[in-house]
């Protein structure tokens, strides 16, 4: 095991619940209905797979450019006042991947330049060999190819790599792509469907860190 491939939102930081949130705000002041359906069906997904899924449910009646701009500097607003908190084991799954020479990505739908401000804000951009954005692959995820991105800008390959996932569409996306995957349920409970492609599912960061590290023991 040479790698370990993070999801951000959800993951990394609890940016889940505050985007929802902030679409809600969003949505009142526009009079948009059934928010809440928009956003779990666009969990972990890039912005262009989000605003084709928005202008299926919606059409043409809303400004989705508009909304989405609105939306995203609601969020970074949040991001800048230490509103929006690092999940517990963060630094310390981080840390001890480092300590134990293992390579870090991250593989996260939102745009780069949005993931490279929101970590180095919080100090842990430096804890990541490669960032793989979702405006750098073609296809979204559910698709593997974000993940399989990653694994070869780390040069390796992906069964030896582990993949941290919260999302229905992350897992997915890291299942195809062959990674050992690790779902730490965030807003999402898993349902069978995702019990058969996660390879674990741990409670916490804490215990996704204590699998890696048997699995660095036992030399898998």
């Amino acid at each position: 095991m040479k790698a370990v491939v993070f999801d951000m939102d959800g993951v990394i930081f609890d940016t889940e619940k505050a985007v929802i949130e902030v679409w809600q705000e969003v949505a009142a002041r526009h009079g948009i209905p059934n928010i809440e359906y928009y956003c779990r069906e666009c969990t972990g997904v890039t912005a262009v797979a989000a605003r084709q899924k928005f202008m299926e449910i919606y059409g043409d009646r809303y400004s989705y450019d508009e909304l989405r701009a609105e939306k995203t500097g609601m969020v970074m607003d949040r991001f800048r006042k230490g509103l929006i908190d690092i999940k517990p084991g963060a630094h310390t799954i981080l840390e001890t991947l480092k300590e134990n020479n293992i390579l870090i990505a991250l593989a996260s739908s939102t745009r780069r330049a949005a993931v490279i401000e929101e970590l180095t804000m919080t100090g842990l951009i430096e804890y990541f060999d490669e960032i793989i954005t979702g405006d750098m692959v073609t296809n979204s995820k559910p698709a593997p190819d974000i993940f399989l991105k990653a694994c070869d800008e780390l040069g390796v390959a992906p069964q030896d790599a582990v993949g941290i996932e919260d999302s229905y569409n992350g897992i997915i996306s890291s299942h195809k792509a062959g990674l050992y995957t690790i779902m730490v349920p965030d807003l999402l409970e898993p349902t069978e469907e995702i019990r058969q492609m996660a390879d674990y599912i741990a409670e916490d960061l804490y215990e996704a860190l204590k699998i890696i590290i048997e699995r660095i023991d036992n030399g898998c």
